[in-house]
């Protein structure tokens, strides 16, 4: 299993079309037209393992949801579970500089204030005298948190991958990706 941890507009559907290139069966933000947080959300309440029913040998490229219905992102709360829970799978930290991931966040369908507003819990403990520093600090924090966490365990599958700066190479530590070369970009003209 491969889990993406990083947030949205951070090269997750990017990252789908490659593993579906790869033809390895990739699944974003759905699982079999299930929203992937919900399922996640269920299994929690239900006191099962967090990724109970869903397959193996899958990758998940965006398993967070936020809309007026419904908004959780586990990848933010609960990656210490998921990883206790599925220590082979390789995990990707998929990073973006925060200035630009909160421009693309004010572009797409106002996330910034979707995510403030649907999900406050998340900022709790965030500095910020604007909603746009709280969401700097945010996505800051968690990708110190995550590395901080992963660095302290030497045997995980873990990679940090900058989609404006890494290579699609830094990939083959742990994934075959074949012959090829370049990192898919499927949302370029949507950041």
């Amino acid at each position: 299993m491969i889990i993406l941890l990083g947030f949205p507009k951070s090269g997750t559907t990017s990252f789908h079309k490659l593993f579906k290139l790869l033809h390895i069966e990739s699944y974003h933000q759905t699982y079999y037209r299930i929203v992937i947080a919900k399922k996640i959300k269920y299994n929690i309440r239900n006191k099962k393992p967090l990724l109970f029913g869903f397959r193996s040998n899958i990758a998940l490229t965006q398993i967070d949801y936020c809309f007026p219905e419904f908004g959780f992102w586990p990848q933010i709360t609960h990656y210490k579970e998921i990883y206790d829970e599925n220590k082979n799978a390789i995990f990707i930290l998929n990073k973006r500089n925060p200035d630009d991931l909160l421009k693309s966040f004010k572009k797409w369908n106002n996330y910034d204030k979707r995510i403030i507003t649907i999900n406050p819990e998340l900022f709790v403990n965030i500095n910020g005298n604007t909603n746009d520093e709280k969401l700097i600090n945010l996505f800051k924090k968690h990708y110190e948190d995550v590395e901080s966490f992963f660095n302290s365990i030497p045997d995980a599958k873990f990679i940090i991958y900058d989609i404006n700066n890494d290579t699609i190479d830094k990939l083959r530590k742990y994934i075959d990706i074949k012959d090829i070369k370049v990192m898919p970009h499927e949302n370029k003209n949507n950041h």
